[in-house]
């Protein structure tokens, strides 16, 4: 990704932060005419969805104060003392990440599913699937990627 805030290299284009990140994007792409489905539409939508989480929550996983703001959002607690415990606590924690994203976008709180089978059912139906490649190389994303398909 060449810059922490996607968006940038996109002057023209007006953004609408208040919208969910699925909409902000396609609106995007019709723009920039990148086919739904191709390699270029699935790249710059796994750079932008990482430039949010981003933007949104950090960057750099080293930090314990990160982990922590990210439990607290994520109504695991306050008092987890290391990042460690915060991974830990993260695994039993089953969001869909494009609405956690969009939590600070538009306001909502996320849903939490009991299990990772509920989570993937939700998640096929929305077809809000975040890029596994995206997730994969953030440490916070990493924490709280399952597999759904």
């Amino acid at each position: 990704m060449e810059s922490p805030d996607y968006f940038l290299r996109f002057p023209h284009f007006q953004r609408k932060p208040a919208l969910p990140s699925n909409d902000e994007f396609n609106r995007l792409a019709r723009q920039m005419k990148w086919k739904r489905g191709s390699k270029k539409y699935k790249h710059e939508r796994s750079d932008f969805l990482a430039s949010e989480f981003n933007i949104h929550y950090g960057s750099d996983a080293t930090k314990l104060e990160n982990w922590q703001r990210l439990c607290i959002e994520l109504d695991i607690g306050q008092a987890i003392g290391s990042i460690t415990k915060c991974r830990k606590a993260l695994a039993k924690v089953h969001v869909n990440l494009v609405d956690l994203v969009d939590t600070r976008r538009t306001g909502e709180s996320v849903e939490h599913f009991p299990n990772v089978s509920a989570l993937r059912k939700y998640t096929k139906e929305t077809k809000k699937v975040f890029p596994k490649s995206a997730a994969k190389a953030d440490g916070f994303l990493k924490a709280l990627l399952r597999v759904i398909i």
